[in-house]
């Protein structure tokens, strides 16, 4: 045998005389000259298979002895839906404003993954006995992007600048009710006029610079450049963005903050590019032209290669509703026929079509957090045939036969036939579509005609939700982490930039909100919400659909991620100085 052939050899080496007792490499030199060439390339076999095997010993020594820990660098590319009109937390009301907003600026606290709150500008603070006055105190040599220094001056100017009325914020009824005052350049004090339990997520309010804004008149303020290219304190600043000839953005490049004021981040640049809807998003994705995006629906999912993305689950609450414009349609006033419209509605196809399986049907306008118990509130269960008798009652009949409701409606003293019919607002992504498509069909079955009108975000915001263009919209409420409903169910909020698009104006329920919001009670404040949910079943200014969760997709190597929940989408970003690509091995 070869093996047998070599070591025999070997053997032969040591014995040729004291000297060659020991193996050196002056002997392994003079072996090939008398191996044959099939012992010559065994044993460089046998020499390449040791050194291979301690290569992996030492590699697997290696690992066990090291652990790889993040390291600064890499980028990331993410698509968004709507285009950025204020990147500035005191106008911010987009998701496209928020995302760049919550990366560029900084609040006097902040959230973590899981919603919690936690410091951010803070270093701490204190609560009195009563609840109406917190006493903050800043952190030291806090910075704004351009090196300026951050103190209290600022947090006092943003507060104020948000409650001053022509500034137009829509913050600005948050603020309503508090006093701020600076006691020295490192701490604020807030007096409450009424105790506010929740008053705290108040504090997550983005600050933004005095030396910057002082000057800038409230008719400039909303338009003024710096809402384009901001200077914040977050961890990320402005680097570069493009615009297109309309003036709308293309995409914007934010880079690392190098005087953030807390640890990270690691990533180096984060690129949004803006998108209409999430079908174009895809699209790039495939491309390779983005890396990630949110939210992209089951069905979109389903596309996806699992080796090239991961996709988290977070759970949110949004609530997806039709809300009824009585002031636009006056067939809505009347409350027989709105609730005719929540019978034809089949909740749980609605959710299960439209998210492909990711929606959860929802009978009340508050998400099912806090202990408000959703099943003791009237549901209006799925019922064409009790939706046509209330229509019938109403005064509704199919006259000629073409399976559309007809009225005769005197106006002006002039009577007329007016037929059921509706015009239905959405924006254009998948998914709304395909629940509007849905309502539709179902809406038909008890004699309602509707057409579908779709926009894009952003015109859906500009042309329809803010001037309340609209007979019926579909659309999504975002609740924060405490459900306070008060801005977009209180009387105060109709007119923009309010969020009560539907015109509910009821005193009974605006005392519930403002006392629910006032109590530090928790088992008040359930109860207080619990009877604003039967008022609002009652009078019916919406109609809720589902809540879903909100899929967010990233690259995979994109580490560092905990999050489990968010309010906003922006949360996702909750704890994005954690975010990393890069790594370095290092000993234990």
């Amino acid at each position: 045998m070869t093996f047998n052939r070599i070591q025999h050899s070997l053997a032969t080496l040591l014995r040729f005389n004291r000297r060659w007792r020991m193996l050196t490499i002056r002997k392994l030199l003079y072996l090939p000259r008398i191996l044959t060439g099939q012992e010559k390339r065994f044993l460089l076999l046998l020499l390449s298979a040791a050194l291979a095997s301690g290569t992996v010993l030492a590699v697997r020594a290696y690992i066990g002895l090291t652990h790889p820990v993040p390291q600064p660098g890499g980028s990331y590319t993410e698509g968004v839906v709507g285009t950025p009109q204020a990147i500035n937390p005191i106008y911010a009301s987009t998701d496209a404003d928020r995302d760049l907003a919550r990366l560029t600026f900084s609040g006097l606290f902040g959230y973590d993954g899981s919603g919690e709150i936690r410091p951010d500008l803070a270093e701490r603070y204190e609560v009195s006995a009563d609840g109406k006055v917190y006493t903050v105190v800043l952190r030291e040599n806090l910075e704004w992007h351009d090196g300026e220094p951050l103190t209290a001056d600022d947090v006092v100017f943003t507060i104020k600048r948000i409650q001053q009325a022509p500034y137009k914020s829509p913050f600005r009824l948050n603020w309503q009710g508090v006093d701020i005052e600076k006691l020295d350049p490192r701490t604020i004090r807030f007096t409450l006029r009424a105790s506010y339990a929740p008053f705290i997520e108040n504090l997550t309010q983005g600050i933004i610079p005095r030396h910057l804004w002082e000057k800038i008149e409230p008719a400039a303020s909303l338009l003024h450049e710096l809402n384009l290219n901001p200077i914040g304190s977050g961890p990320y600043r402005t680097k570069r963005f493009k615009s297109s000839g309309a003036g709308s953005l293309l995409w914007y490049t934010l880079t690392r903050n190098p005087s953030y004021h807390r640890e990270g981040p690691y990533l180096k640049e984060i690129t949004f590019v803006f998108f209409d809807n999430e079908e174009e998003m895809r699209a790039a994705w495939h491309r390779e032209e983005i890396e990630g995006f949110g939210p992209i629906s089951r069905l979109g999912a389903k596309e996806l290669s699992p080796d090239k993305a991961k996709i988290i689950s977070l759970a949110t609450p949004r609530i997806f509703s039709i809300f009824l414009n009585q002031r636009q349609s006056p067939i809505l006033a009347d409350k027989k026929v709105r609730a005719a419209l929540a019978h034809a509605l089949n909740k749980e196809q609605i959710a299960e079509e439209a998210t492909a399986g990711g929606g959860i049907a929802i009978s009340t306008l508050l998400p099912p957090l806090k202990g408000v118990a959703a099943d003791q509130v009237r549901a209006y269960a799925y019922d064409p045939s009790r939706g046509r008798a209330l229509l019938e009652e109403a005064g509704w009949k199919d006259e000629d036969k073409d399976g559309i409701y007809e009225k005769k409606i005197k106006e002006k003293k002039k009577s007329q036939t007016v037929k059921l019919e509706f015009r239905l607002s959405t924006g254009n992504s998948p998914e709304l579509l395909r629940a509007a498509g849905r309502v539709k069909e179902m809406l038909r079955e008890i004699g309602a005609e509707v057409v579908i009108e779709e926009r894009s975000f952003a015109e859906l915001e500009s042309l329809v939700i803010r001037p309340r263009n609209f007979q019926l919209l579909l659309f999504g409420q975002v609740y924060g982490y405490e459900p306070d409903p008060f801005a977009f169910w209180h009387s105060s909020q109709i007119k923009d930039p309010g969020l009560n698009v539907a015109f509910f104006a009821h005193k009974q329920a605006d005392r519930l909100l403002e006392d629910a919001r006032r109590t530090a009670d928790t088992a008040k404040r359930t109860a207080d919400y619990q009877e604003f949910i039967r008022i609002a079943a009652e009078e019916l200014p919406a109609i809720p659909l589902y809540t879903q969760v909100y899929l967010y997709l990233l690259p995979r190597d994109m580490e560092g991620i905990s999050i489990s929940k968010i309010s906003l989408p922006s949360d996702r970003f909750n704890q994005i100085t954690e975010w990393y690509r890069k790594t370095k091995r290092v000993f234990r």
